[in-house]
């Protein structure tokens, strides 16, 4: 008999857990009184002589004050019930205490028979015996190891000598009464272990019998007289090396023997507590401590018996932690295997993640200081996330759960998924993460929001070029869009609108984060738009927006299979050349491996509602078949329960047999695995999953629908089937898109692994057959072209004899290869020409002419735009073009290309080339009666001529003559190449392309040719006012085209040829020619990087050599960083030598731009005789040659050095040299305020300064640097303020010269140039 009485019970039925609000007798007595008067009419009559004393201690606690808590001590037979052990000395006030026994039977009384009671009785005895094993046990090291040991003699583990603390802050806790603590020597033996694990099994059958029934020891087996006595009572040193002996005898054979989770027998304990209502996995708990049900538990343990208190303290945590799983067995579908959604040991990897979203973002705080010095730091990387691991090692899922994350966090976050089976239309799957996400935002508060940024930030042509390719644009327009046929988009600039749509998404300046899975499977143009929209340059807003413009922030996750990107792998040489841009990119490599045998046991543990103990050998197996990977695990499970050899019972959950399972065999394919499983399913089924995977790991419902006849009459029904596969969980389908998507790529893959080779051509083309067929009938070929297409193109040639279905094989391929070239998508293009080609022969250049000179014109312009393009088959196709031709139109555009190729070698004959096309188009262009005097009188000619034209500009009509066109295009080419071979021809034929534009009308190469027209004039006439005039002609011939002017804050280059040239410098591979005539200034090592990768993508190595090097070497200087090489070069150019070689070969092309970036470098690190140096240069050399790309910056700098050794030498010279350059800056601000006023102010305000006009020169000074600001160049607000701060100290004027110092300290900071900005005064 064990029972008691309560002394304090909440509402709940818990014991004291509000004893601390009541101190005083009346409210004690209103609290418990009740209870006691029912206790005393309940158990009166059943109180014997042992009991009374028990009764009388808790009336007394009752009815008294808790100070006198131990008071009742001392009530006559208490000393046998209670003696609590010294160590406990906090006040009773806080807590209350109970024997277990009295506990037990307090818990008894008032635990109903209500299941949910029931539960958390059992859920409390947990907890109360992870406390007791605590205080049992304490850790040694052993061999460098860490062990539990037992530090309490076993006889005093019983009931009768625990007690049960209750406090608000711990709960309830097991202590024991008397304790008696081991002796040294035996903390470790076996005996000891062993004999307290028994001792604590009795103890918890107790707790969970609520003292019921017969005790333990009624059940087991006589201990052997030599053992020990009635009762635990161990002599330890009488049989420890009895049972350590014996123990290592089993402990070797358990290592041979199989194991099962199934018990052998099912013992009279494990029934007897079933039968009282404790939960099964308790009941496994006592009798795994007890040794076996109805064994000794100490010679006779049984293999699931435990073997250490770790494990014992693993099984009651996992118990706390999930009562549901592991006390009760009542989780959700237990009885199903299931994962469920948590995420098990990625928890590093997803802390990458994490930070490189940080560095992404950047630190902010509200602490003005931490601010400041933040400004010191480098600035961020473009983030990249690469994660690579074998299919179906959980890569997407680590990715997913960061998402959860991120999302949390305010970050925006699209994916999209490419496929083994590359049919879809160029850049759509990367399209489609747009199309997705903003399908997600209809009708949520984002949409509006968007909407206004739509029209705010973008072009209206813009947006009608990206409805092509994300539809869902349309539903956030006003009216449908625009027209966008024939407008021919550059690589460059479908980047740059894609770049824009992720601002356009980016409301309140969101962070992005755009994952794009299974990269190894991505199409070329796929990659590189993947890479671009972290490196293209920030979109200039437009209207009001222009002022408010923030940097996106963007970051990109890529993931891959490690096992298919080899050394040679598009992506792999696309990762090797990010890394090596350390500047630029931050690339954070996550390899996502197998789990490890601890991370694995948890999954198994937790999936199969077992204890981890258990499950360790079972997970041993599973590791060894699978190497740890999350899908291969998963289909093993699912088989072994799909062959009953891992089976569910309701009572005992999860049983094996580890024998079987160790045997069981397994393939090293995991898609093997699904094969077993997809041949259980009925054949209809089976062959809907065989059609669907022929299509990829997607397919829409309405390209089912298109050949759902493809075998006529003996067509299986593939939504029927499907919907099977759908019911299985084999695939899934998204209700917004109507798309079936495979649940995982691995089996797509099995199913298309289960059509034989010889089956797998007919049923392609059974299929191709159809979809052309039925979406030519439904009038929607046009949308399912690249489908088709690639059906048709894995059909084998020799399958396809019927000379018309090959005909219409290659013009399919023809209609996708322009396509693709329009997106533009290079390596496509190649493929479809090249595929359309081969159904064909020689025969059909005289039968199908127009179709074969299609492909091969389609072929030549797609090669020769690859960057790794086959240069012999480019020959090869332009040979084979040339031969063909019947007329001139259509030889032109591979003739074009030819030239182009020609350029990259040899600068002369493409020059050569350009001028026998230009007389074949009946527009000669004779250079050689023009001397160096003729064609300065010829320009000026030419000025004079068009000035009187200039008008008619606004009235011209597009140029209808196809000739004329194609001759622009070509002049445009040559301009380039003169301009690269440094000739003042280009500006001759600049003024031959305005002559034609006037006389025939305009096209886009109109713009290129007035733009170049105008920057001949300032250059070569130095008349800046018609400069000006044609330059803002240039200006409104762009509105003509895609060109939004208002977009456009004014720049440096306003005089130079403007935003067309430097695409067409693009288009034509010489980057240089873009550089060189568009002033770089506040470049960002960034830019500088993507801009030197596409030169040299474009073969202008020597462009990165000399124009972005010498850059690249100023702006790491300025920013207090080390040289190193930029990484097209791979080695650092000495700066110097390059600008003296650029002079010795009068190289003045290249030798302007670097003495504008020398000179203005020098200047701000005050090397005045290196400015004076570099100044003299471009006097003696550039300035006579009437030739200058830069002269505004490179005069800029040279004035304020004149001014300053005007100062220093009082000579007149240098003061009249300072004069003329404010009169020149004064005539550029009358064109250009934007550009030129603070540079005139400052020019304005030293030479008040050298003439000694104080207040004058202090009035400038202040101007400058607010002009500075207001038109955002912050590098010459800095200079203005230095500039500033010296005048001021001069003067003695302390405040206003720190100040100044200050504000000039701010700005170079926020420019990036941090050495500069340290070398301040008062820095």
């Amino acid at each position: 008999m064990f029972r008691s009485v309560p002394s304090a019970l909440d509402a709940d039925g818990n014991a004291g857990n509000d004893l601390t609000r009541y101190t005083d007798d009346e409210s004690r007595q209103q609290r418990w009184g009740s209870i006691i008067d029912k206790i005393e009419v309940n158990f009166a009559e059943s109180v014997n002589e042992d009991e009374r004393p028990m009764v009388q201690f808790q009336k007394a606690t009752a009815s008294s004050t808790t100070d006198d808590y131990f008071s009742a001590l001392s009530a006559p037979g208490m000393a046998s019930h209670f003696q609590p052990a010294a160590r406990f000395g906090r006040s009773c006030s806080t807590f209350s205490r109970r024997k277990l026994t009295e506990w037990i039977q307090l818990q008894k009384m008032n635990t109903s028979r209500d299941i949910s009671d029931r539960k958390k009785y059992f859920e409390r005895s947990v907890r109360i015996l992870h406390s007791l094993v605590l205080k049992m046990i304490i850790a040694i090291v052993k061999a460098g190891k860490t062990e539990m040991v037992v530090a309490v003699h076993p006889d005093i583990i019983t009931s009768e000598n625990i007690m049960v603390h209750h406090s608000a802050e711990d709960g309830e806790t097991a202590h024991f009464i008397q304790s008696e603590s081991m002796d040294g020597s035996s903390l470790d033996g076996l005996a000891t272990k062993y004999c307290a694990m028994k001792a604590l099994g009795m103890v918890a059958y107790e707790l969970l019998m609520m003292g019921d029934g017969h005790p333990v020891s009624f059940f087991l087996p006589s201990v052997p007289s030599d053992i020990g006595g009635t009762h635990l009572q161990l002599s330890i040193c009488g049989i420890g090396e009895c049972i350590g002996a014996e123990a290592h005898e089993r402990n070797q054979a358990d290592a041979k023997a199989p194991r099962t989770a199934v018990d052998k027998t099912q013992g009279r304990i494990t029934n007897v507590m079933l039968n009282s209502g404790v939960p099964y996995p308790l009941c496994r708990f006592v009798v795994d401590l007890l040794g076996e049900d109805c064994s000794d538990g100490l010679l006779l343990r049984s293999d699931n018996s435990f073997a250490s208190f770790s494990d014992i303290l693993s099984d009651l945590k996992q118990m706390i932690n999930n009562p549901e799983a592991f006390i009760h067995l009542s989780v959700r579908d237990q009885w199903r295997l299931a994962f469920g959604n948590k995420m098990h040991g990625r928890e590093s990897e997803k802390k990458m993640i994490m930070d490189a979203a940080s560095r992404t973002t950047g630190t902010t705080s509200n602490d003005a200081l931490f601010e400041a010095l933040s400004l010191l730091l480098p600035q961020n990387k473009r983030q990249i996330v690469m994660v690579s691991g074998k299919p179906g090692s959980g890569k997407s899922r680590l990715v997913m759960e960061a998402k959860t994350d991120l999302e949390n966090k305010g970050w925006i976050f699209l994916s999209c998924k490419f496929d083994r089976i590359v049919h879809a239309e160029p850049l759509s799957v990367m399209a489609s993460a747009f199309d997705e996400f903003l399908e997600q935002c209809l009708g949520s508060s984002r949409q509006p929001q968007i909407s206004t940024n739509l029209k705010t930030l973008m072009l209206p042509n813009d947006v009608s070029i990206l409805t092509t390719h994300v539809p869902c644009l349309v539903k956030y327009l006003d009216g449908p869009p625009g027209p966008v046929a024939g407008v021919e988009v550059s690589k460059e600039e479908m980047h740059q609108l894609f770049h824009q749509l992720l601002h356009v998404l980016s409301v309140a300046g969101q962070p992005i984060a755009f994952f794009a899975d299974d990269l190894q499977w991505a199409d070329a143009a796929s990659i590189d738009l993947f890479v671009a929209l972290s490196e293209a340059s920030e979109p200039v807003l437009s209207r009001t927006h222009c002022d408010t413009h923030t940097k996106s922030k963007i970051m990109l996750i890529g993931s891959y299979r490690d096992d298919e990107v080899h050394s040679d792998h598009l992506l792999a040489d696309t990762l090797r050349q990010l890394k090596s841009r350390n500047s630029s990119f931050e690339v954070t490599d996550i390899a996502v491996r197998g789990f490890s045998l601890e991370t694995l046991n948890q999954i198994v543990s937790e999936s199969l509602c077992l204890p981890l103990r258990r499950t360790k050998f079972l997970t041993e197996i599973i590791l060894q078949k699978t190497d740890g990977i999350v899908i291969h695990i998963i289909e093993l499970i699912g088989r072994l329960t799909m062959d009953r050899i891992l089976c569910h019972s309701f009572v005992k959950g999860w049983e094996w047999d580890s024998e079987v399972i160790e045997g069981y065999p397994i393939s090293d394919s995991v898609a093997e695995l699904f094969v077993f499983k997809l041949n259980k399913l009925p054949l209809y089924a089976l062959r809907a999953l065989q059609i669907c995977s022929i299509f990829g790991t997607q397919i829409e419902q309405r390209v089912i629908s298109f050949v759902q006849d493809f075998d006529g009459e003996q067509s299986v029904d593939i939504i029927a089937g499907l919907k099977d596969a759908l019911a299985l969980g084999l695939i899934e389908m998204t209700d917004t898109t109507n798309v079936f998507k495979f649940a995982h790529d691995i089996i797509a893959q099995a199913a298309f692994d289960l059509i034989s080779d010889d089956e797998r051509s007919v049923l392609l083309r059974k299929l191709a057959s159809a979809l052309i067929r039925n979406a030519s009938a439904a009038n929607e070929i046009d949308r399912i072209i690249f489908v088709a297409v690639d059906l048709v193109n894995r059909i084998k040639n020799d399958v396809v004899t019927d000379p018309e279905e090959r005909v219409l094989y290659a013009c399919m391929n023809e209609k996708a290869g322009k396509k693709a070239l329009a997106v533009p998508d290079f390596s496509s293009a190649v493929k479809y020409s090249e595929s359309g080609l081969a159904f064909l022969d020689v025969c059909h250049w005289n039968t199908h002419h127009e179709l074969t000179m299609s492909l091969h014109q389609t072929s030549v312009a797609a090669l020769y735009s690859c960057p790794h393009g086959n240069r012999e088959l480019l020959k090869e196709r332009i040979e084979a073009v040339f031969r063909r031709s019947k007329t001139l139109d259509e030889e032109f555009k591979t003739r074009h290309v030819w030239i182009r190729v020609l350029s990259t070698t040899s600068l002369e004959e493409a020059i050569e080339a350009c001028h026998a096309l230009l007389e074949r188009l009946e527009e000669p262009i004779d250079l050689s009666k023009y001397s160096s005097s003729h064609l300065y009188s010829e320009l000026v000619r030419a000025k004079d001529l068009f000035s009187e034209k200039r008008q008619q500009f606004s009235m011209m009509s597009p140029m209808a003559d196809l000739n004329k066109r194609n001759a622009m295009k070509i002049m445009s080419s040559l301009i380039i190449y003169y301009h690269q071979q440094s000739s003042n021809f280009a500006g001759l034929v600049s003024s031959r392309m305005v002559e034609t534009t006037i006389k025939y009308g305009y096209c886009e190469e109109s713009v290129f040719a007035v733009a170049s027209f105008a920057a001949t004039i300032v250059r070569v006439l130095g008349d800046i006012d018609e400069g000006s005039s044609w330059a803002r002609m240039a200006l409104s011939l762009l509105t003509r085209f895609r060109h939004n002017v208002n977009a456009l804050l004014p720049a440096v280059a306003t005089l130079s040829p403007l935003l067309r040239g430097c695409s067409l410098a693009f288009d034509y591979g010489s980057i240089q020619f873009a550089v060189g005539n568009a002033e770089v200034v506040n470049v960002l090592l960034g830019e500088i990087d993507v801009l030197a990768h596409k030169c040299a993508q474009h073969c202008q190595l020597p462009a990165v050599e000399r124009v972005f090097a010498p850059l690249h070497h100023v702006l790491r200087d300025l920013k207090g960083l080390d040289q190193q090489a930029l990484a097209p070069l791979g080695y650092v150019y000495d700066t110097s030598v390059l600008q003296d070689s650029a002079y010795g070969k009068k190289d003045l092309h290249n030798l302007d731009t670097q003495l504008m970036i020398h000179i203005a470098h020098a200047f701000m690190l005050g090397d005045m005789k290196k400015v004076q140096s570099l100044a003299e240069m471009f006097e003696d050399l550039i300035t006579k040659k009437h030739f200058v790309f830069n002269c505004v910056i490179i005069e800029f700098y040279a004035g304020l050095a004149a001014c300053q050794f005007a100062r220093e030498t009082l000579e007149k010279g240098w003061e009249d040299k300072a004069e003329q350059v404010r009169e020149s800056m004064e005539k550029m601000c009358s064109h250009s305020k934007w550009n030129f006023e603070n540079k005139y102010l400052l020019i304005r305000a030293e030479c008040h300064y050298t003439k000694g006009n104080i207040n004058a020169a202090a009035e400038c000074y202040e101007s400058s640097i607010i002009s500075a600001r207001n038109h955002k160049l912050v590098h010459e607000e800095a200079v203005a303020c230095e500039l500033a701060g010296n005048f001021f100290r001069e003067q003695g004027d302390k405040s206003k010269s720190h100040t100044m110092f200050g504000g000039a300290h701010k700005a170079y900071m926020n420019w990036g140039a941090v050495k500069k900005a340290k070398t301040l005064p008062q820095a």
